[in-house]
């Protein structure tokens, strides 16, 4: 058994297809059965049983699956840490932020890193929270920002941090830019949305607290870029809910009008990292700039909202998406 038979075996795996692991892999056919068979004649046990619509792992593939995936993910990770080090005497580390606190964090993080540890590189990627979960678990990225409490979280080391307040956002144009006061769910209910998918948190978070209510969100359009969905609200012709920092620019150029709901919609913000990631000093000392500056952008209402948390004076609901 060798490292280039379970990569192998992965992928005939994920796509369940001899045929399409071998292209996908760039490798003749006959040539990746042969290494399935020999993996499956050194385990002693088969691998994969035939259906109707190509090969299914059995039991004792599937258990091997899961096994050969997390060695794969540890050898990974193990791979880039080397390489980071060898690229820095002080180490590197890769954070990972949503795309709404990106804009807030990530200069005063680099500042703030570069005094408090001037050996250690850091590498930046924003994105939803969705993918930055993967990228933890992955090993592409250390430590990360993500709203709620996403899948998987027992593999994850999960902190709070702050909260944000989320609004129903249109165009300035629109009938509902006049509106005085508070929207009621069962309104935005009725409203064409544009969101992403379900492997996104805000998606699920949406969905819960309508459901919570009997509603259901109107979701008429499906979209994985933060840029994409603010694009279609200026246009004037759909809706959507984000916090207040994803739009601050749009807001502040006249583009795009965050209206509140009623209840008001808060997700909670939390550092997140592998529980195998080993948390070393520089690690440590990363997470307290973290803590140090995210509260002081919140304070300073820089953020878009005041709270830390919500005040309990407020009758706000708390989103808990499962990401």
């Amino acid at each position: 058994m060798n490292l280039r038979q379970l990569q192998y075996f992965v992928v005939v795996s994920d796509t369940q297809s001899v045929t399409k692991a071998a292209a996908r892999l760039n490798l003749a056919q006959p040539a990746l059965t042969r290494h399935i068979h020999s993996l499956e004649g050194e385990l002693g046990v088969k691998l994969f049983s035939r259906s109707g619509r190509g090969i299914v792992l059995t039991t004792a593939g599937e258990l091997f699956r899961d096994r050969v995936k997390s060695i794969l993910r540890d050898l990974e990770r193990a791979r880039t840490e080397v390489q980071a080090l060898a690229r820095s005497s002080g180490g590197h580390i890769g954070i990972g932020l949503p795309n709404s606190t990106s804009q807030a964090l990530t200069r005063i993080l680099v500042q703030r890193t570069k005094q408090a540890l001037p050996d250690v590189t850091l590498r930046i990627i924003d994105g939803w929270t969705g993918f930055i979960v993967e990228w933890l678990l992955s090993g592409r990225l250390d430590i990360g920002v993500i709203y709620d409490y996403a899948q998987r979280t027992h593999l994850l080391n999960v902190e709070p941090l702050a909260t944000e307040q989320h609004y129903l956002v249109c165009a300035p144009g629109d009938a509902l830019s006049q509106w005085s006061g508070e929207l009621p769910l069962s309104l935005v209910a009725e409203l064409p949305l544009a969101l992403p998918s379900r492997d996104h948190g805000l998606r699920l978070a949406v969905e819960h607290q309508m459901q919570a209510v009997g509603l259901k969100p109107r979701v008429e359009l499906e979209l994985e870029s933060p840029t994409g969905i603010k694009q279609f609200i200026e246009a004037g012709t759909m809706y959507t809910i984000l916090p207040r920092s994803e739009i601050c620019q749009e807001v502040a150029a006249a583009q795009l009008i965050p209206l509140r709901t009623r209840p008001a919609i808060y997700r909670t913000l939390s550092l997140a990292w592998s529980r195998e990631r080993v948390i070393d000093t520089p690690m440590r000392r990363l997470k307290q700039i973290m803590r140090q500056e995210t509260a002081t952008l919140v304070e300073s209402g820089a953020w878009g909202t005041t709270f830390i948390a919500p005040p309990a004076s407020e009758r706000a609901v708390v989103l808990q998406g499962e990401e």
